[in-house]
């Protein structure tokens, strides 16, 4: 389902040349769970985001379902992340002003969802994270391990095919 062949990634830092990855080749089936570790700074982050469609590799190819990600034209790539890809950041992104369940509707807001359904779904998802009596709370009213298990349920609300967490139990 998840292939990584050969993937390199470098990045320009102060003129000098990081290689983030180098030859990385993993293979993910649907349904296996993956977990990657190492210590800070050894590009887990890089491959995360190389992964969610979000870096393009520097070499290599990232295929999904047999077809390369980054070959695709980049509003597909788009529709990727939108309807395939779950993705929980290490900061949680959370839109300040909107309320815990606002947020969570925010990635069902581009799909075919009626309103009612987003804030069912939404609704459903916070009380599976244990956040049903703060649903009209916004993030500055929640605690860290509130707000990241916001994101956790916003992460889920359109049933992703794959789910990238990047440090997921740093806050819990």
């Amino acid at each position: 389902m998840l292939k990584l062949e050969s993937v390199k990634k470098v990045y320009c830092k102060q003129q000098h040349e990081v290689v983030a990855l180098d030859s990385t080749s993993i293979e993910i089936a649907r349904g296996e769970f993956a977990a990657i570790i190492g210590p800070s700074g050894s590009g887990k982050t890089t491959l995360l985001s190389m992964l969610g469609a979000m870096s393009a590799p520097s070499e290599g190819r990232i295929l999904l379902d047999d077809v390369s990600i980054y070959d695709l034209p980049i509003e597909q790539r788009a529709e990727v992340r939108q309807n395939k890809i779950g993705f929980v950041f290490q900061t949680f992104n959370l839109v300040p002003y909107l309320t815990a369940i606002e947020n969570v509707q925010v990635p069902m807001m581009l799909s075919q969802k009626f309103k009612t359904e987003q804030q069912e779904r939404a609704e459903e998802l916070l009380g599976t994270v244990g956040l049903q009596d703060r649903l009209h709370h916004k993030p500055s009213e929640l605690s860290i391990g509130q707000q990241q298990r916001v994101a956790l349920a916003r992460m889920l609300a359109n049933d992703p095919l794959i789910i990238l967490a990047d440090e997921p139990t740093g806050n819990l």
